[in-house]
């Protein structure tokens, strides 16, 4: 473990040409333990970020904040990369009838046009000469070659100029669709006693953050796109979208599916209508999971070209494309959905894995801070007590040599006293003989002369007593 910690410290050293200390090394080596990261440069980064915070670091790698920050990390995270064509994708269209002769061949003129104009756009878009458009150009072979003309011109100079507000968008065209057709069927159905329709819970974001949260929930992503100017789309939003059953489908399958939606009229529908590539209107995708190795190429990446998360990438996994009734939609849906739920579900249960795997290391690294905690607090308490012995020896050691002191000082002042004391006089007349017997038995005796001060007989006690304790 040690020449770990050094082969550790040794690199770190001629990476960043800086010593770490050896408590910064050692947070370093236990992150790289809890978090399994190999990259010593990416763990001290991290671990700078959060100042050294163990428990911090932890806890904003393995996801472990509030609601608030979640959503700044989830805000922050890479856009998913969308196969456009994957080999098993469904398709299901349905075919307008009864088109007039003079459309199909207007058609069938404009399409060497449409494709030049089109390949035009996409070169424009690729080198990076435009960044939005407020119009999807030949939505429909329904359009005559005026329209493309115009629509060509209108789209060239937006694509020059326009600045976009993608959650602008979305925003602008849940409101139209809630005015248009919401609003309006309830004011039609007002005192007829018919149950108002009900709004779609169409995805209030961008298509990025749509297929950022399909992702992160592990939900399919229903897109719709919106062409104002298709035939059938006016039917489509009532009958279908509007449609109870299909509102109650989405409902019941709020855990498993978003839906989005957005106008093509405008910079972001367009994008993703240049991404998807459908053919006619309306159009109704299914994007969700799929293990299925993505292609290179503009035609397979919506926005970024950069993987995120797990081996598993986004792929258009179903097309739904014409005027389909609600029954069919729903079916078709299922179809999709039921092809694809083995990668959710096996999805889920590594996801389940990996939160379990982390909070397990949470929990350990939490025992092992408690562990850490309660050896400190030991040595710190060992510590107090070896601080306490060592004051009650130094107190009783100065309490020693303070006896001892005084011992020898009243040894010198009882030999002082001893010393001044008068010779003791012989018995005669003016004498007095004084008789004390002292606290270990015997009894001492003295002759004073009763001229002798009081001073000289309160002398001589003390060294009478000194002289039985030293027999």
């Amino acid at each position: 473990m040690a020449s770990n910690a050094d082969n550790l410290h040794e690199m770190i050293s001629s990476n960043h040409g800086q010593q770490l200390s050896e408590n910064k090394l050692s947070v370093l080596t236990h992150f790289m333990d809890i978090s399994g990261i190999s990259d010593d440069v990416i763990a001290k980064n991290i671990l700078e970020s959060n100042n050294w915070d163990l428990e911090r670091a932890v806890d904003n790698f393995m996801g472990y904040n509030d609601p608030s920050l979640q959503n700044v990390r989830r805000r922050n995270a890479e856009i998913p990369t969308v196969d456009i064509s994957p080999f098993n994708q469904r398709r299901y269209r349905v075919r307008s009838r009864n088109v007039p002769w003079y459309k199909q061949f207007t058609s069938f003129l404009i399409s060497p046009v449409r494709w030049t104009l089109r390949t035009a756009l996409n070169m424009i878009h690729i080198f990076g000469l435009a960044r939005s458009s407020s119009m999807y150009v030949f939505t429909s072979i329904n359009f005559y070659f005026g329209a493309y003309i115009v629509y060509f011109m209108s789209t060239f100079f937006y694509l020059m100029v326009a600045i976009t507000d993608p959650a602008g968008d979305v925003r602008n065209f849940i409101e139209s669709f809630e005015k248009k057709y919401v609003s309006a069927l309830n004011e039609d159905q007002t005192g007829v006693g018919l149950v108002p329709p009900r709004m779609p819970p169409f995805f209030n974001g961008t298509y990025a953050d749509a297929l950022k949260e399909a992702k992160q929930t592990l939900r399919f992503l229903i897109v719709y796109l919106h062409g104002d100017s298709h035939e059938h789309t006016d039917v489509f939003c009532r009958d279908t979208l509007l449609d109870p059953v299909f509102l109650d489908f989405l409902t019941d399958n709020s855990l498993n599916v978003l839906l989005w939606g957005c106008n093509l009229n405008s910079p972001e529908g367009y994008r993703v209508s240049e991404t998807f590539r459908e053919h006619t209107y309306p159009f109704v995708g299914v994007v969700g999971l799929s293990n299925n190795p993505i292609a290179d190429g503009f035609d397979f990446v919506a926005y970024s070209s950069t993987s995120f998360g797990s081996p598993t990438r986004m792929a258009l996994l179903g097309r739904i494309e014409g005027l389909t009734p609600t029954t069919e939609l729903i079916t078709q849906l299922n179809l999709i959905m039921d092809d694809h739920q083995g990668v959710i579900v096996a999805e889920r249960a590594d996801r389940a894995e990996r939160e379990l795997s982390s909070r397990l290391r949470r929990e350990q690294d939490e025992a092992f801070q408690a562990s850490l905690e309660m050896d400190r607090a030991r040595a710190r308490l060992r510590a107090a007590a070896a601080e306490t012995e060592a004051r009650l020896a130094r107190e009783a050691a100065e309490a020693r040599k303070r006896e001892a002191l005084l011992a020898r000082a009243n040894v010198r002042r009882q030999r002082r006293w001893a010393a001044s004391l008068p010779q003791e006089p012989s018995g005669d007349l003016d004498t007095v003989r004084h008789s004390i017997k002292l606290p270990n038995g015997t009894r001492a005796q003295r002759v004073f002369s009763v001229t002798d001060s009081l001073k000289v007989f309160n002398r001589k006690i003390p060294v009478l007593f000194s002289l039985s304790y030293q027999k």
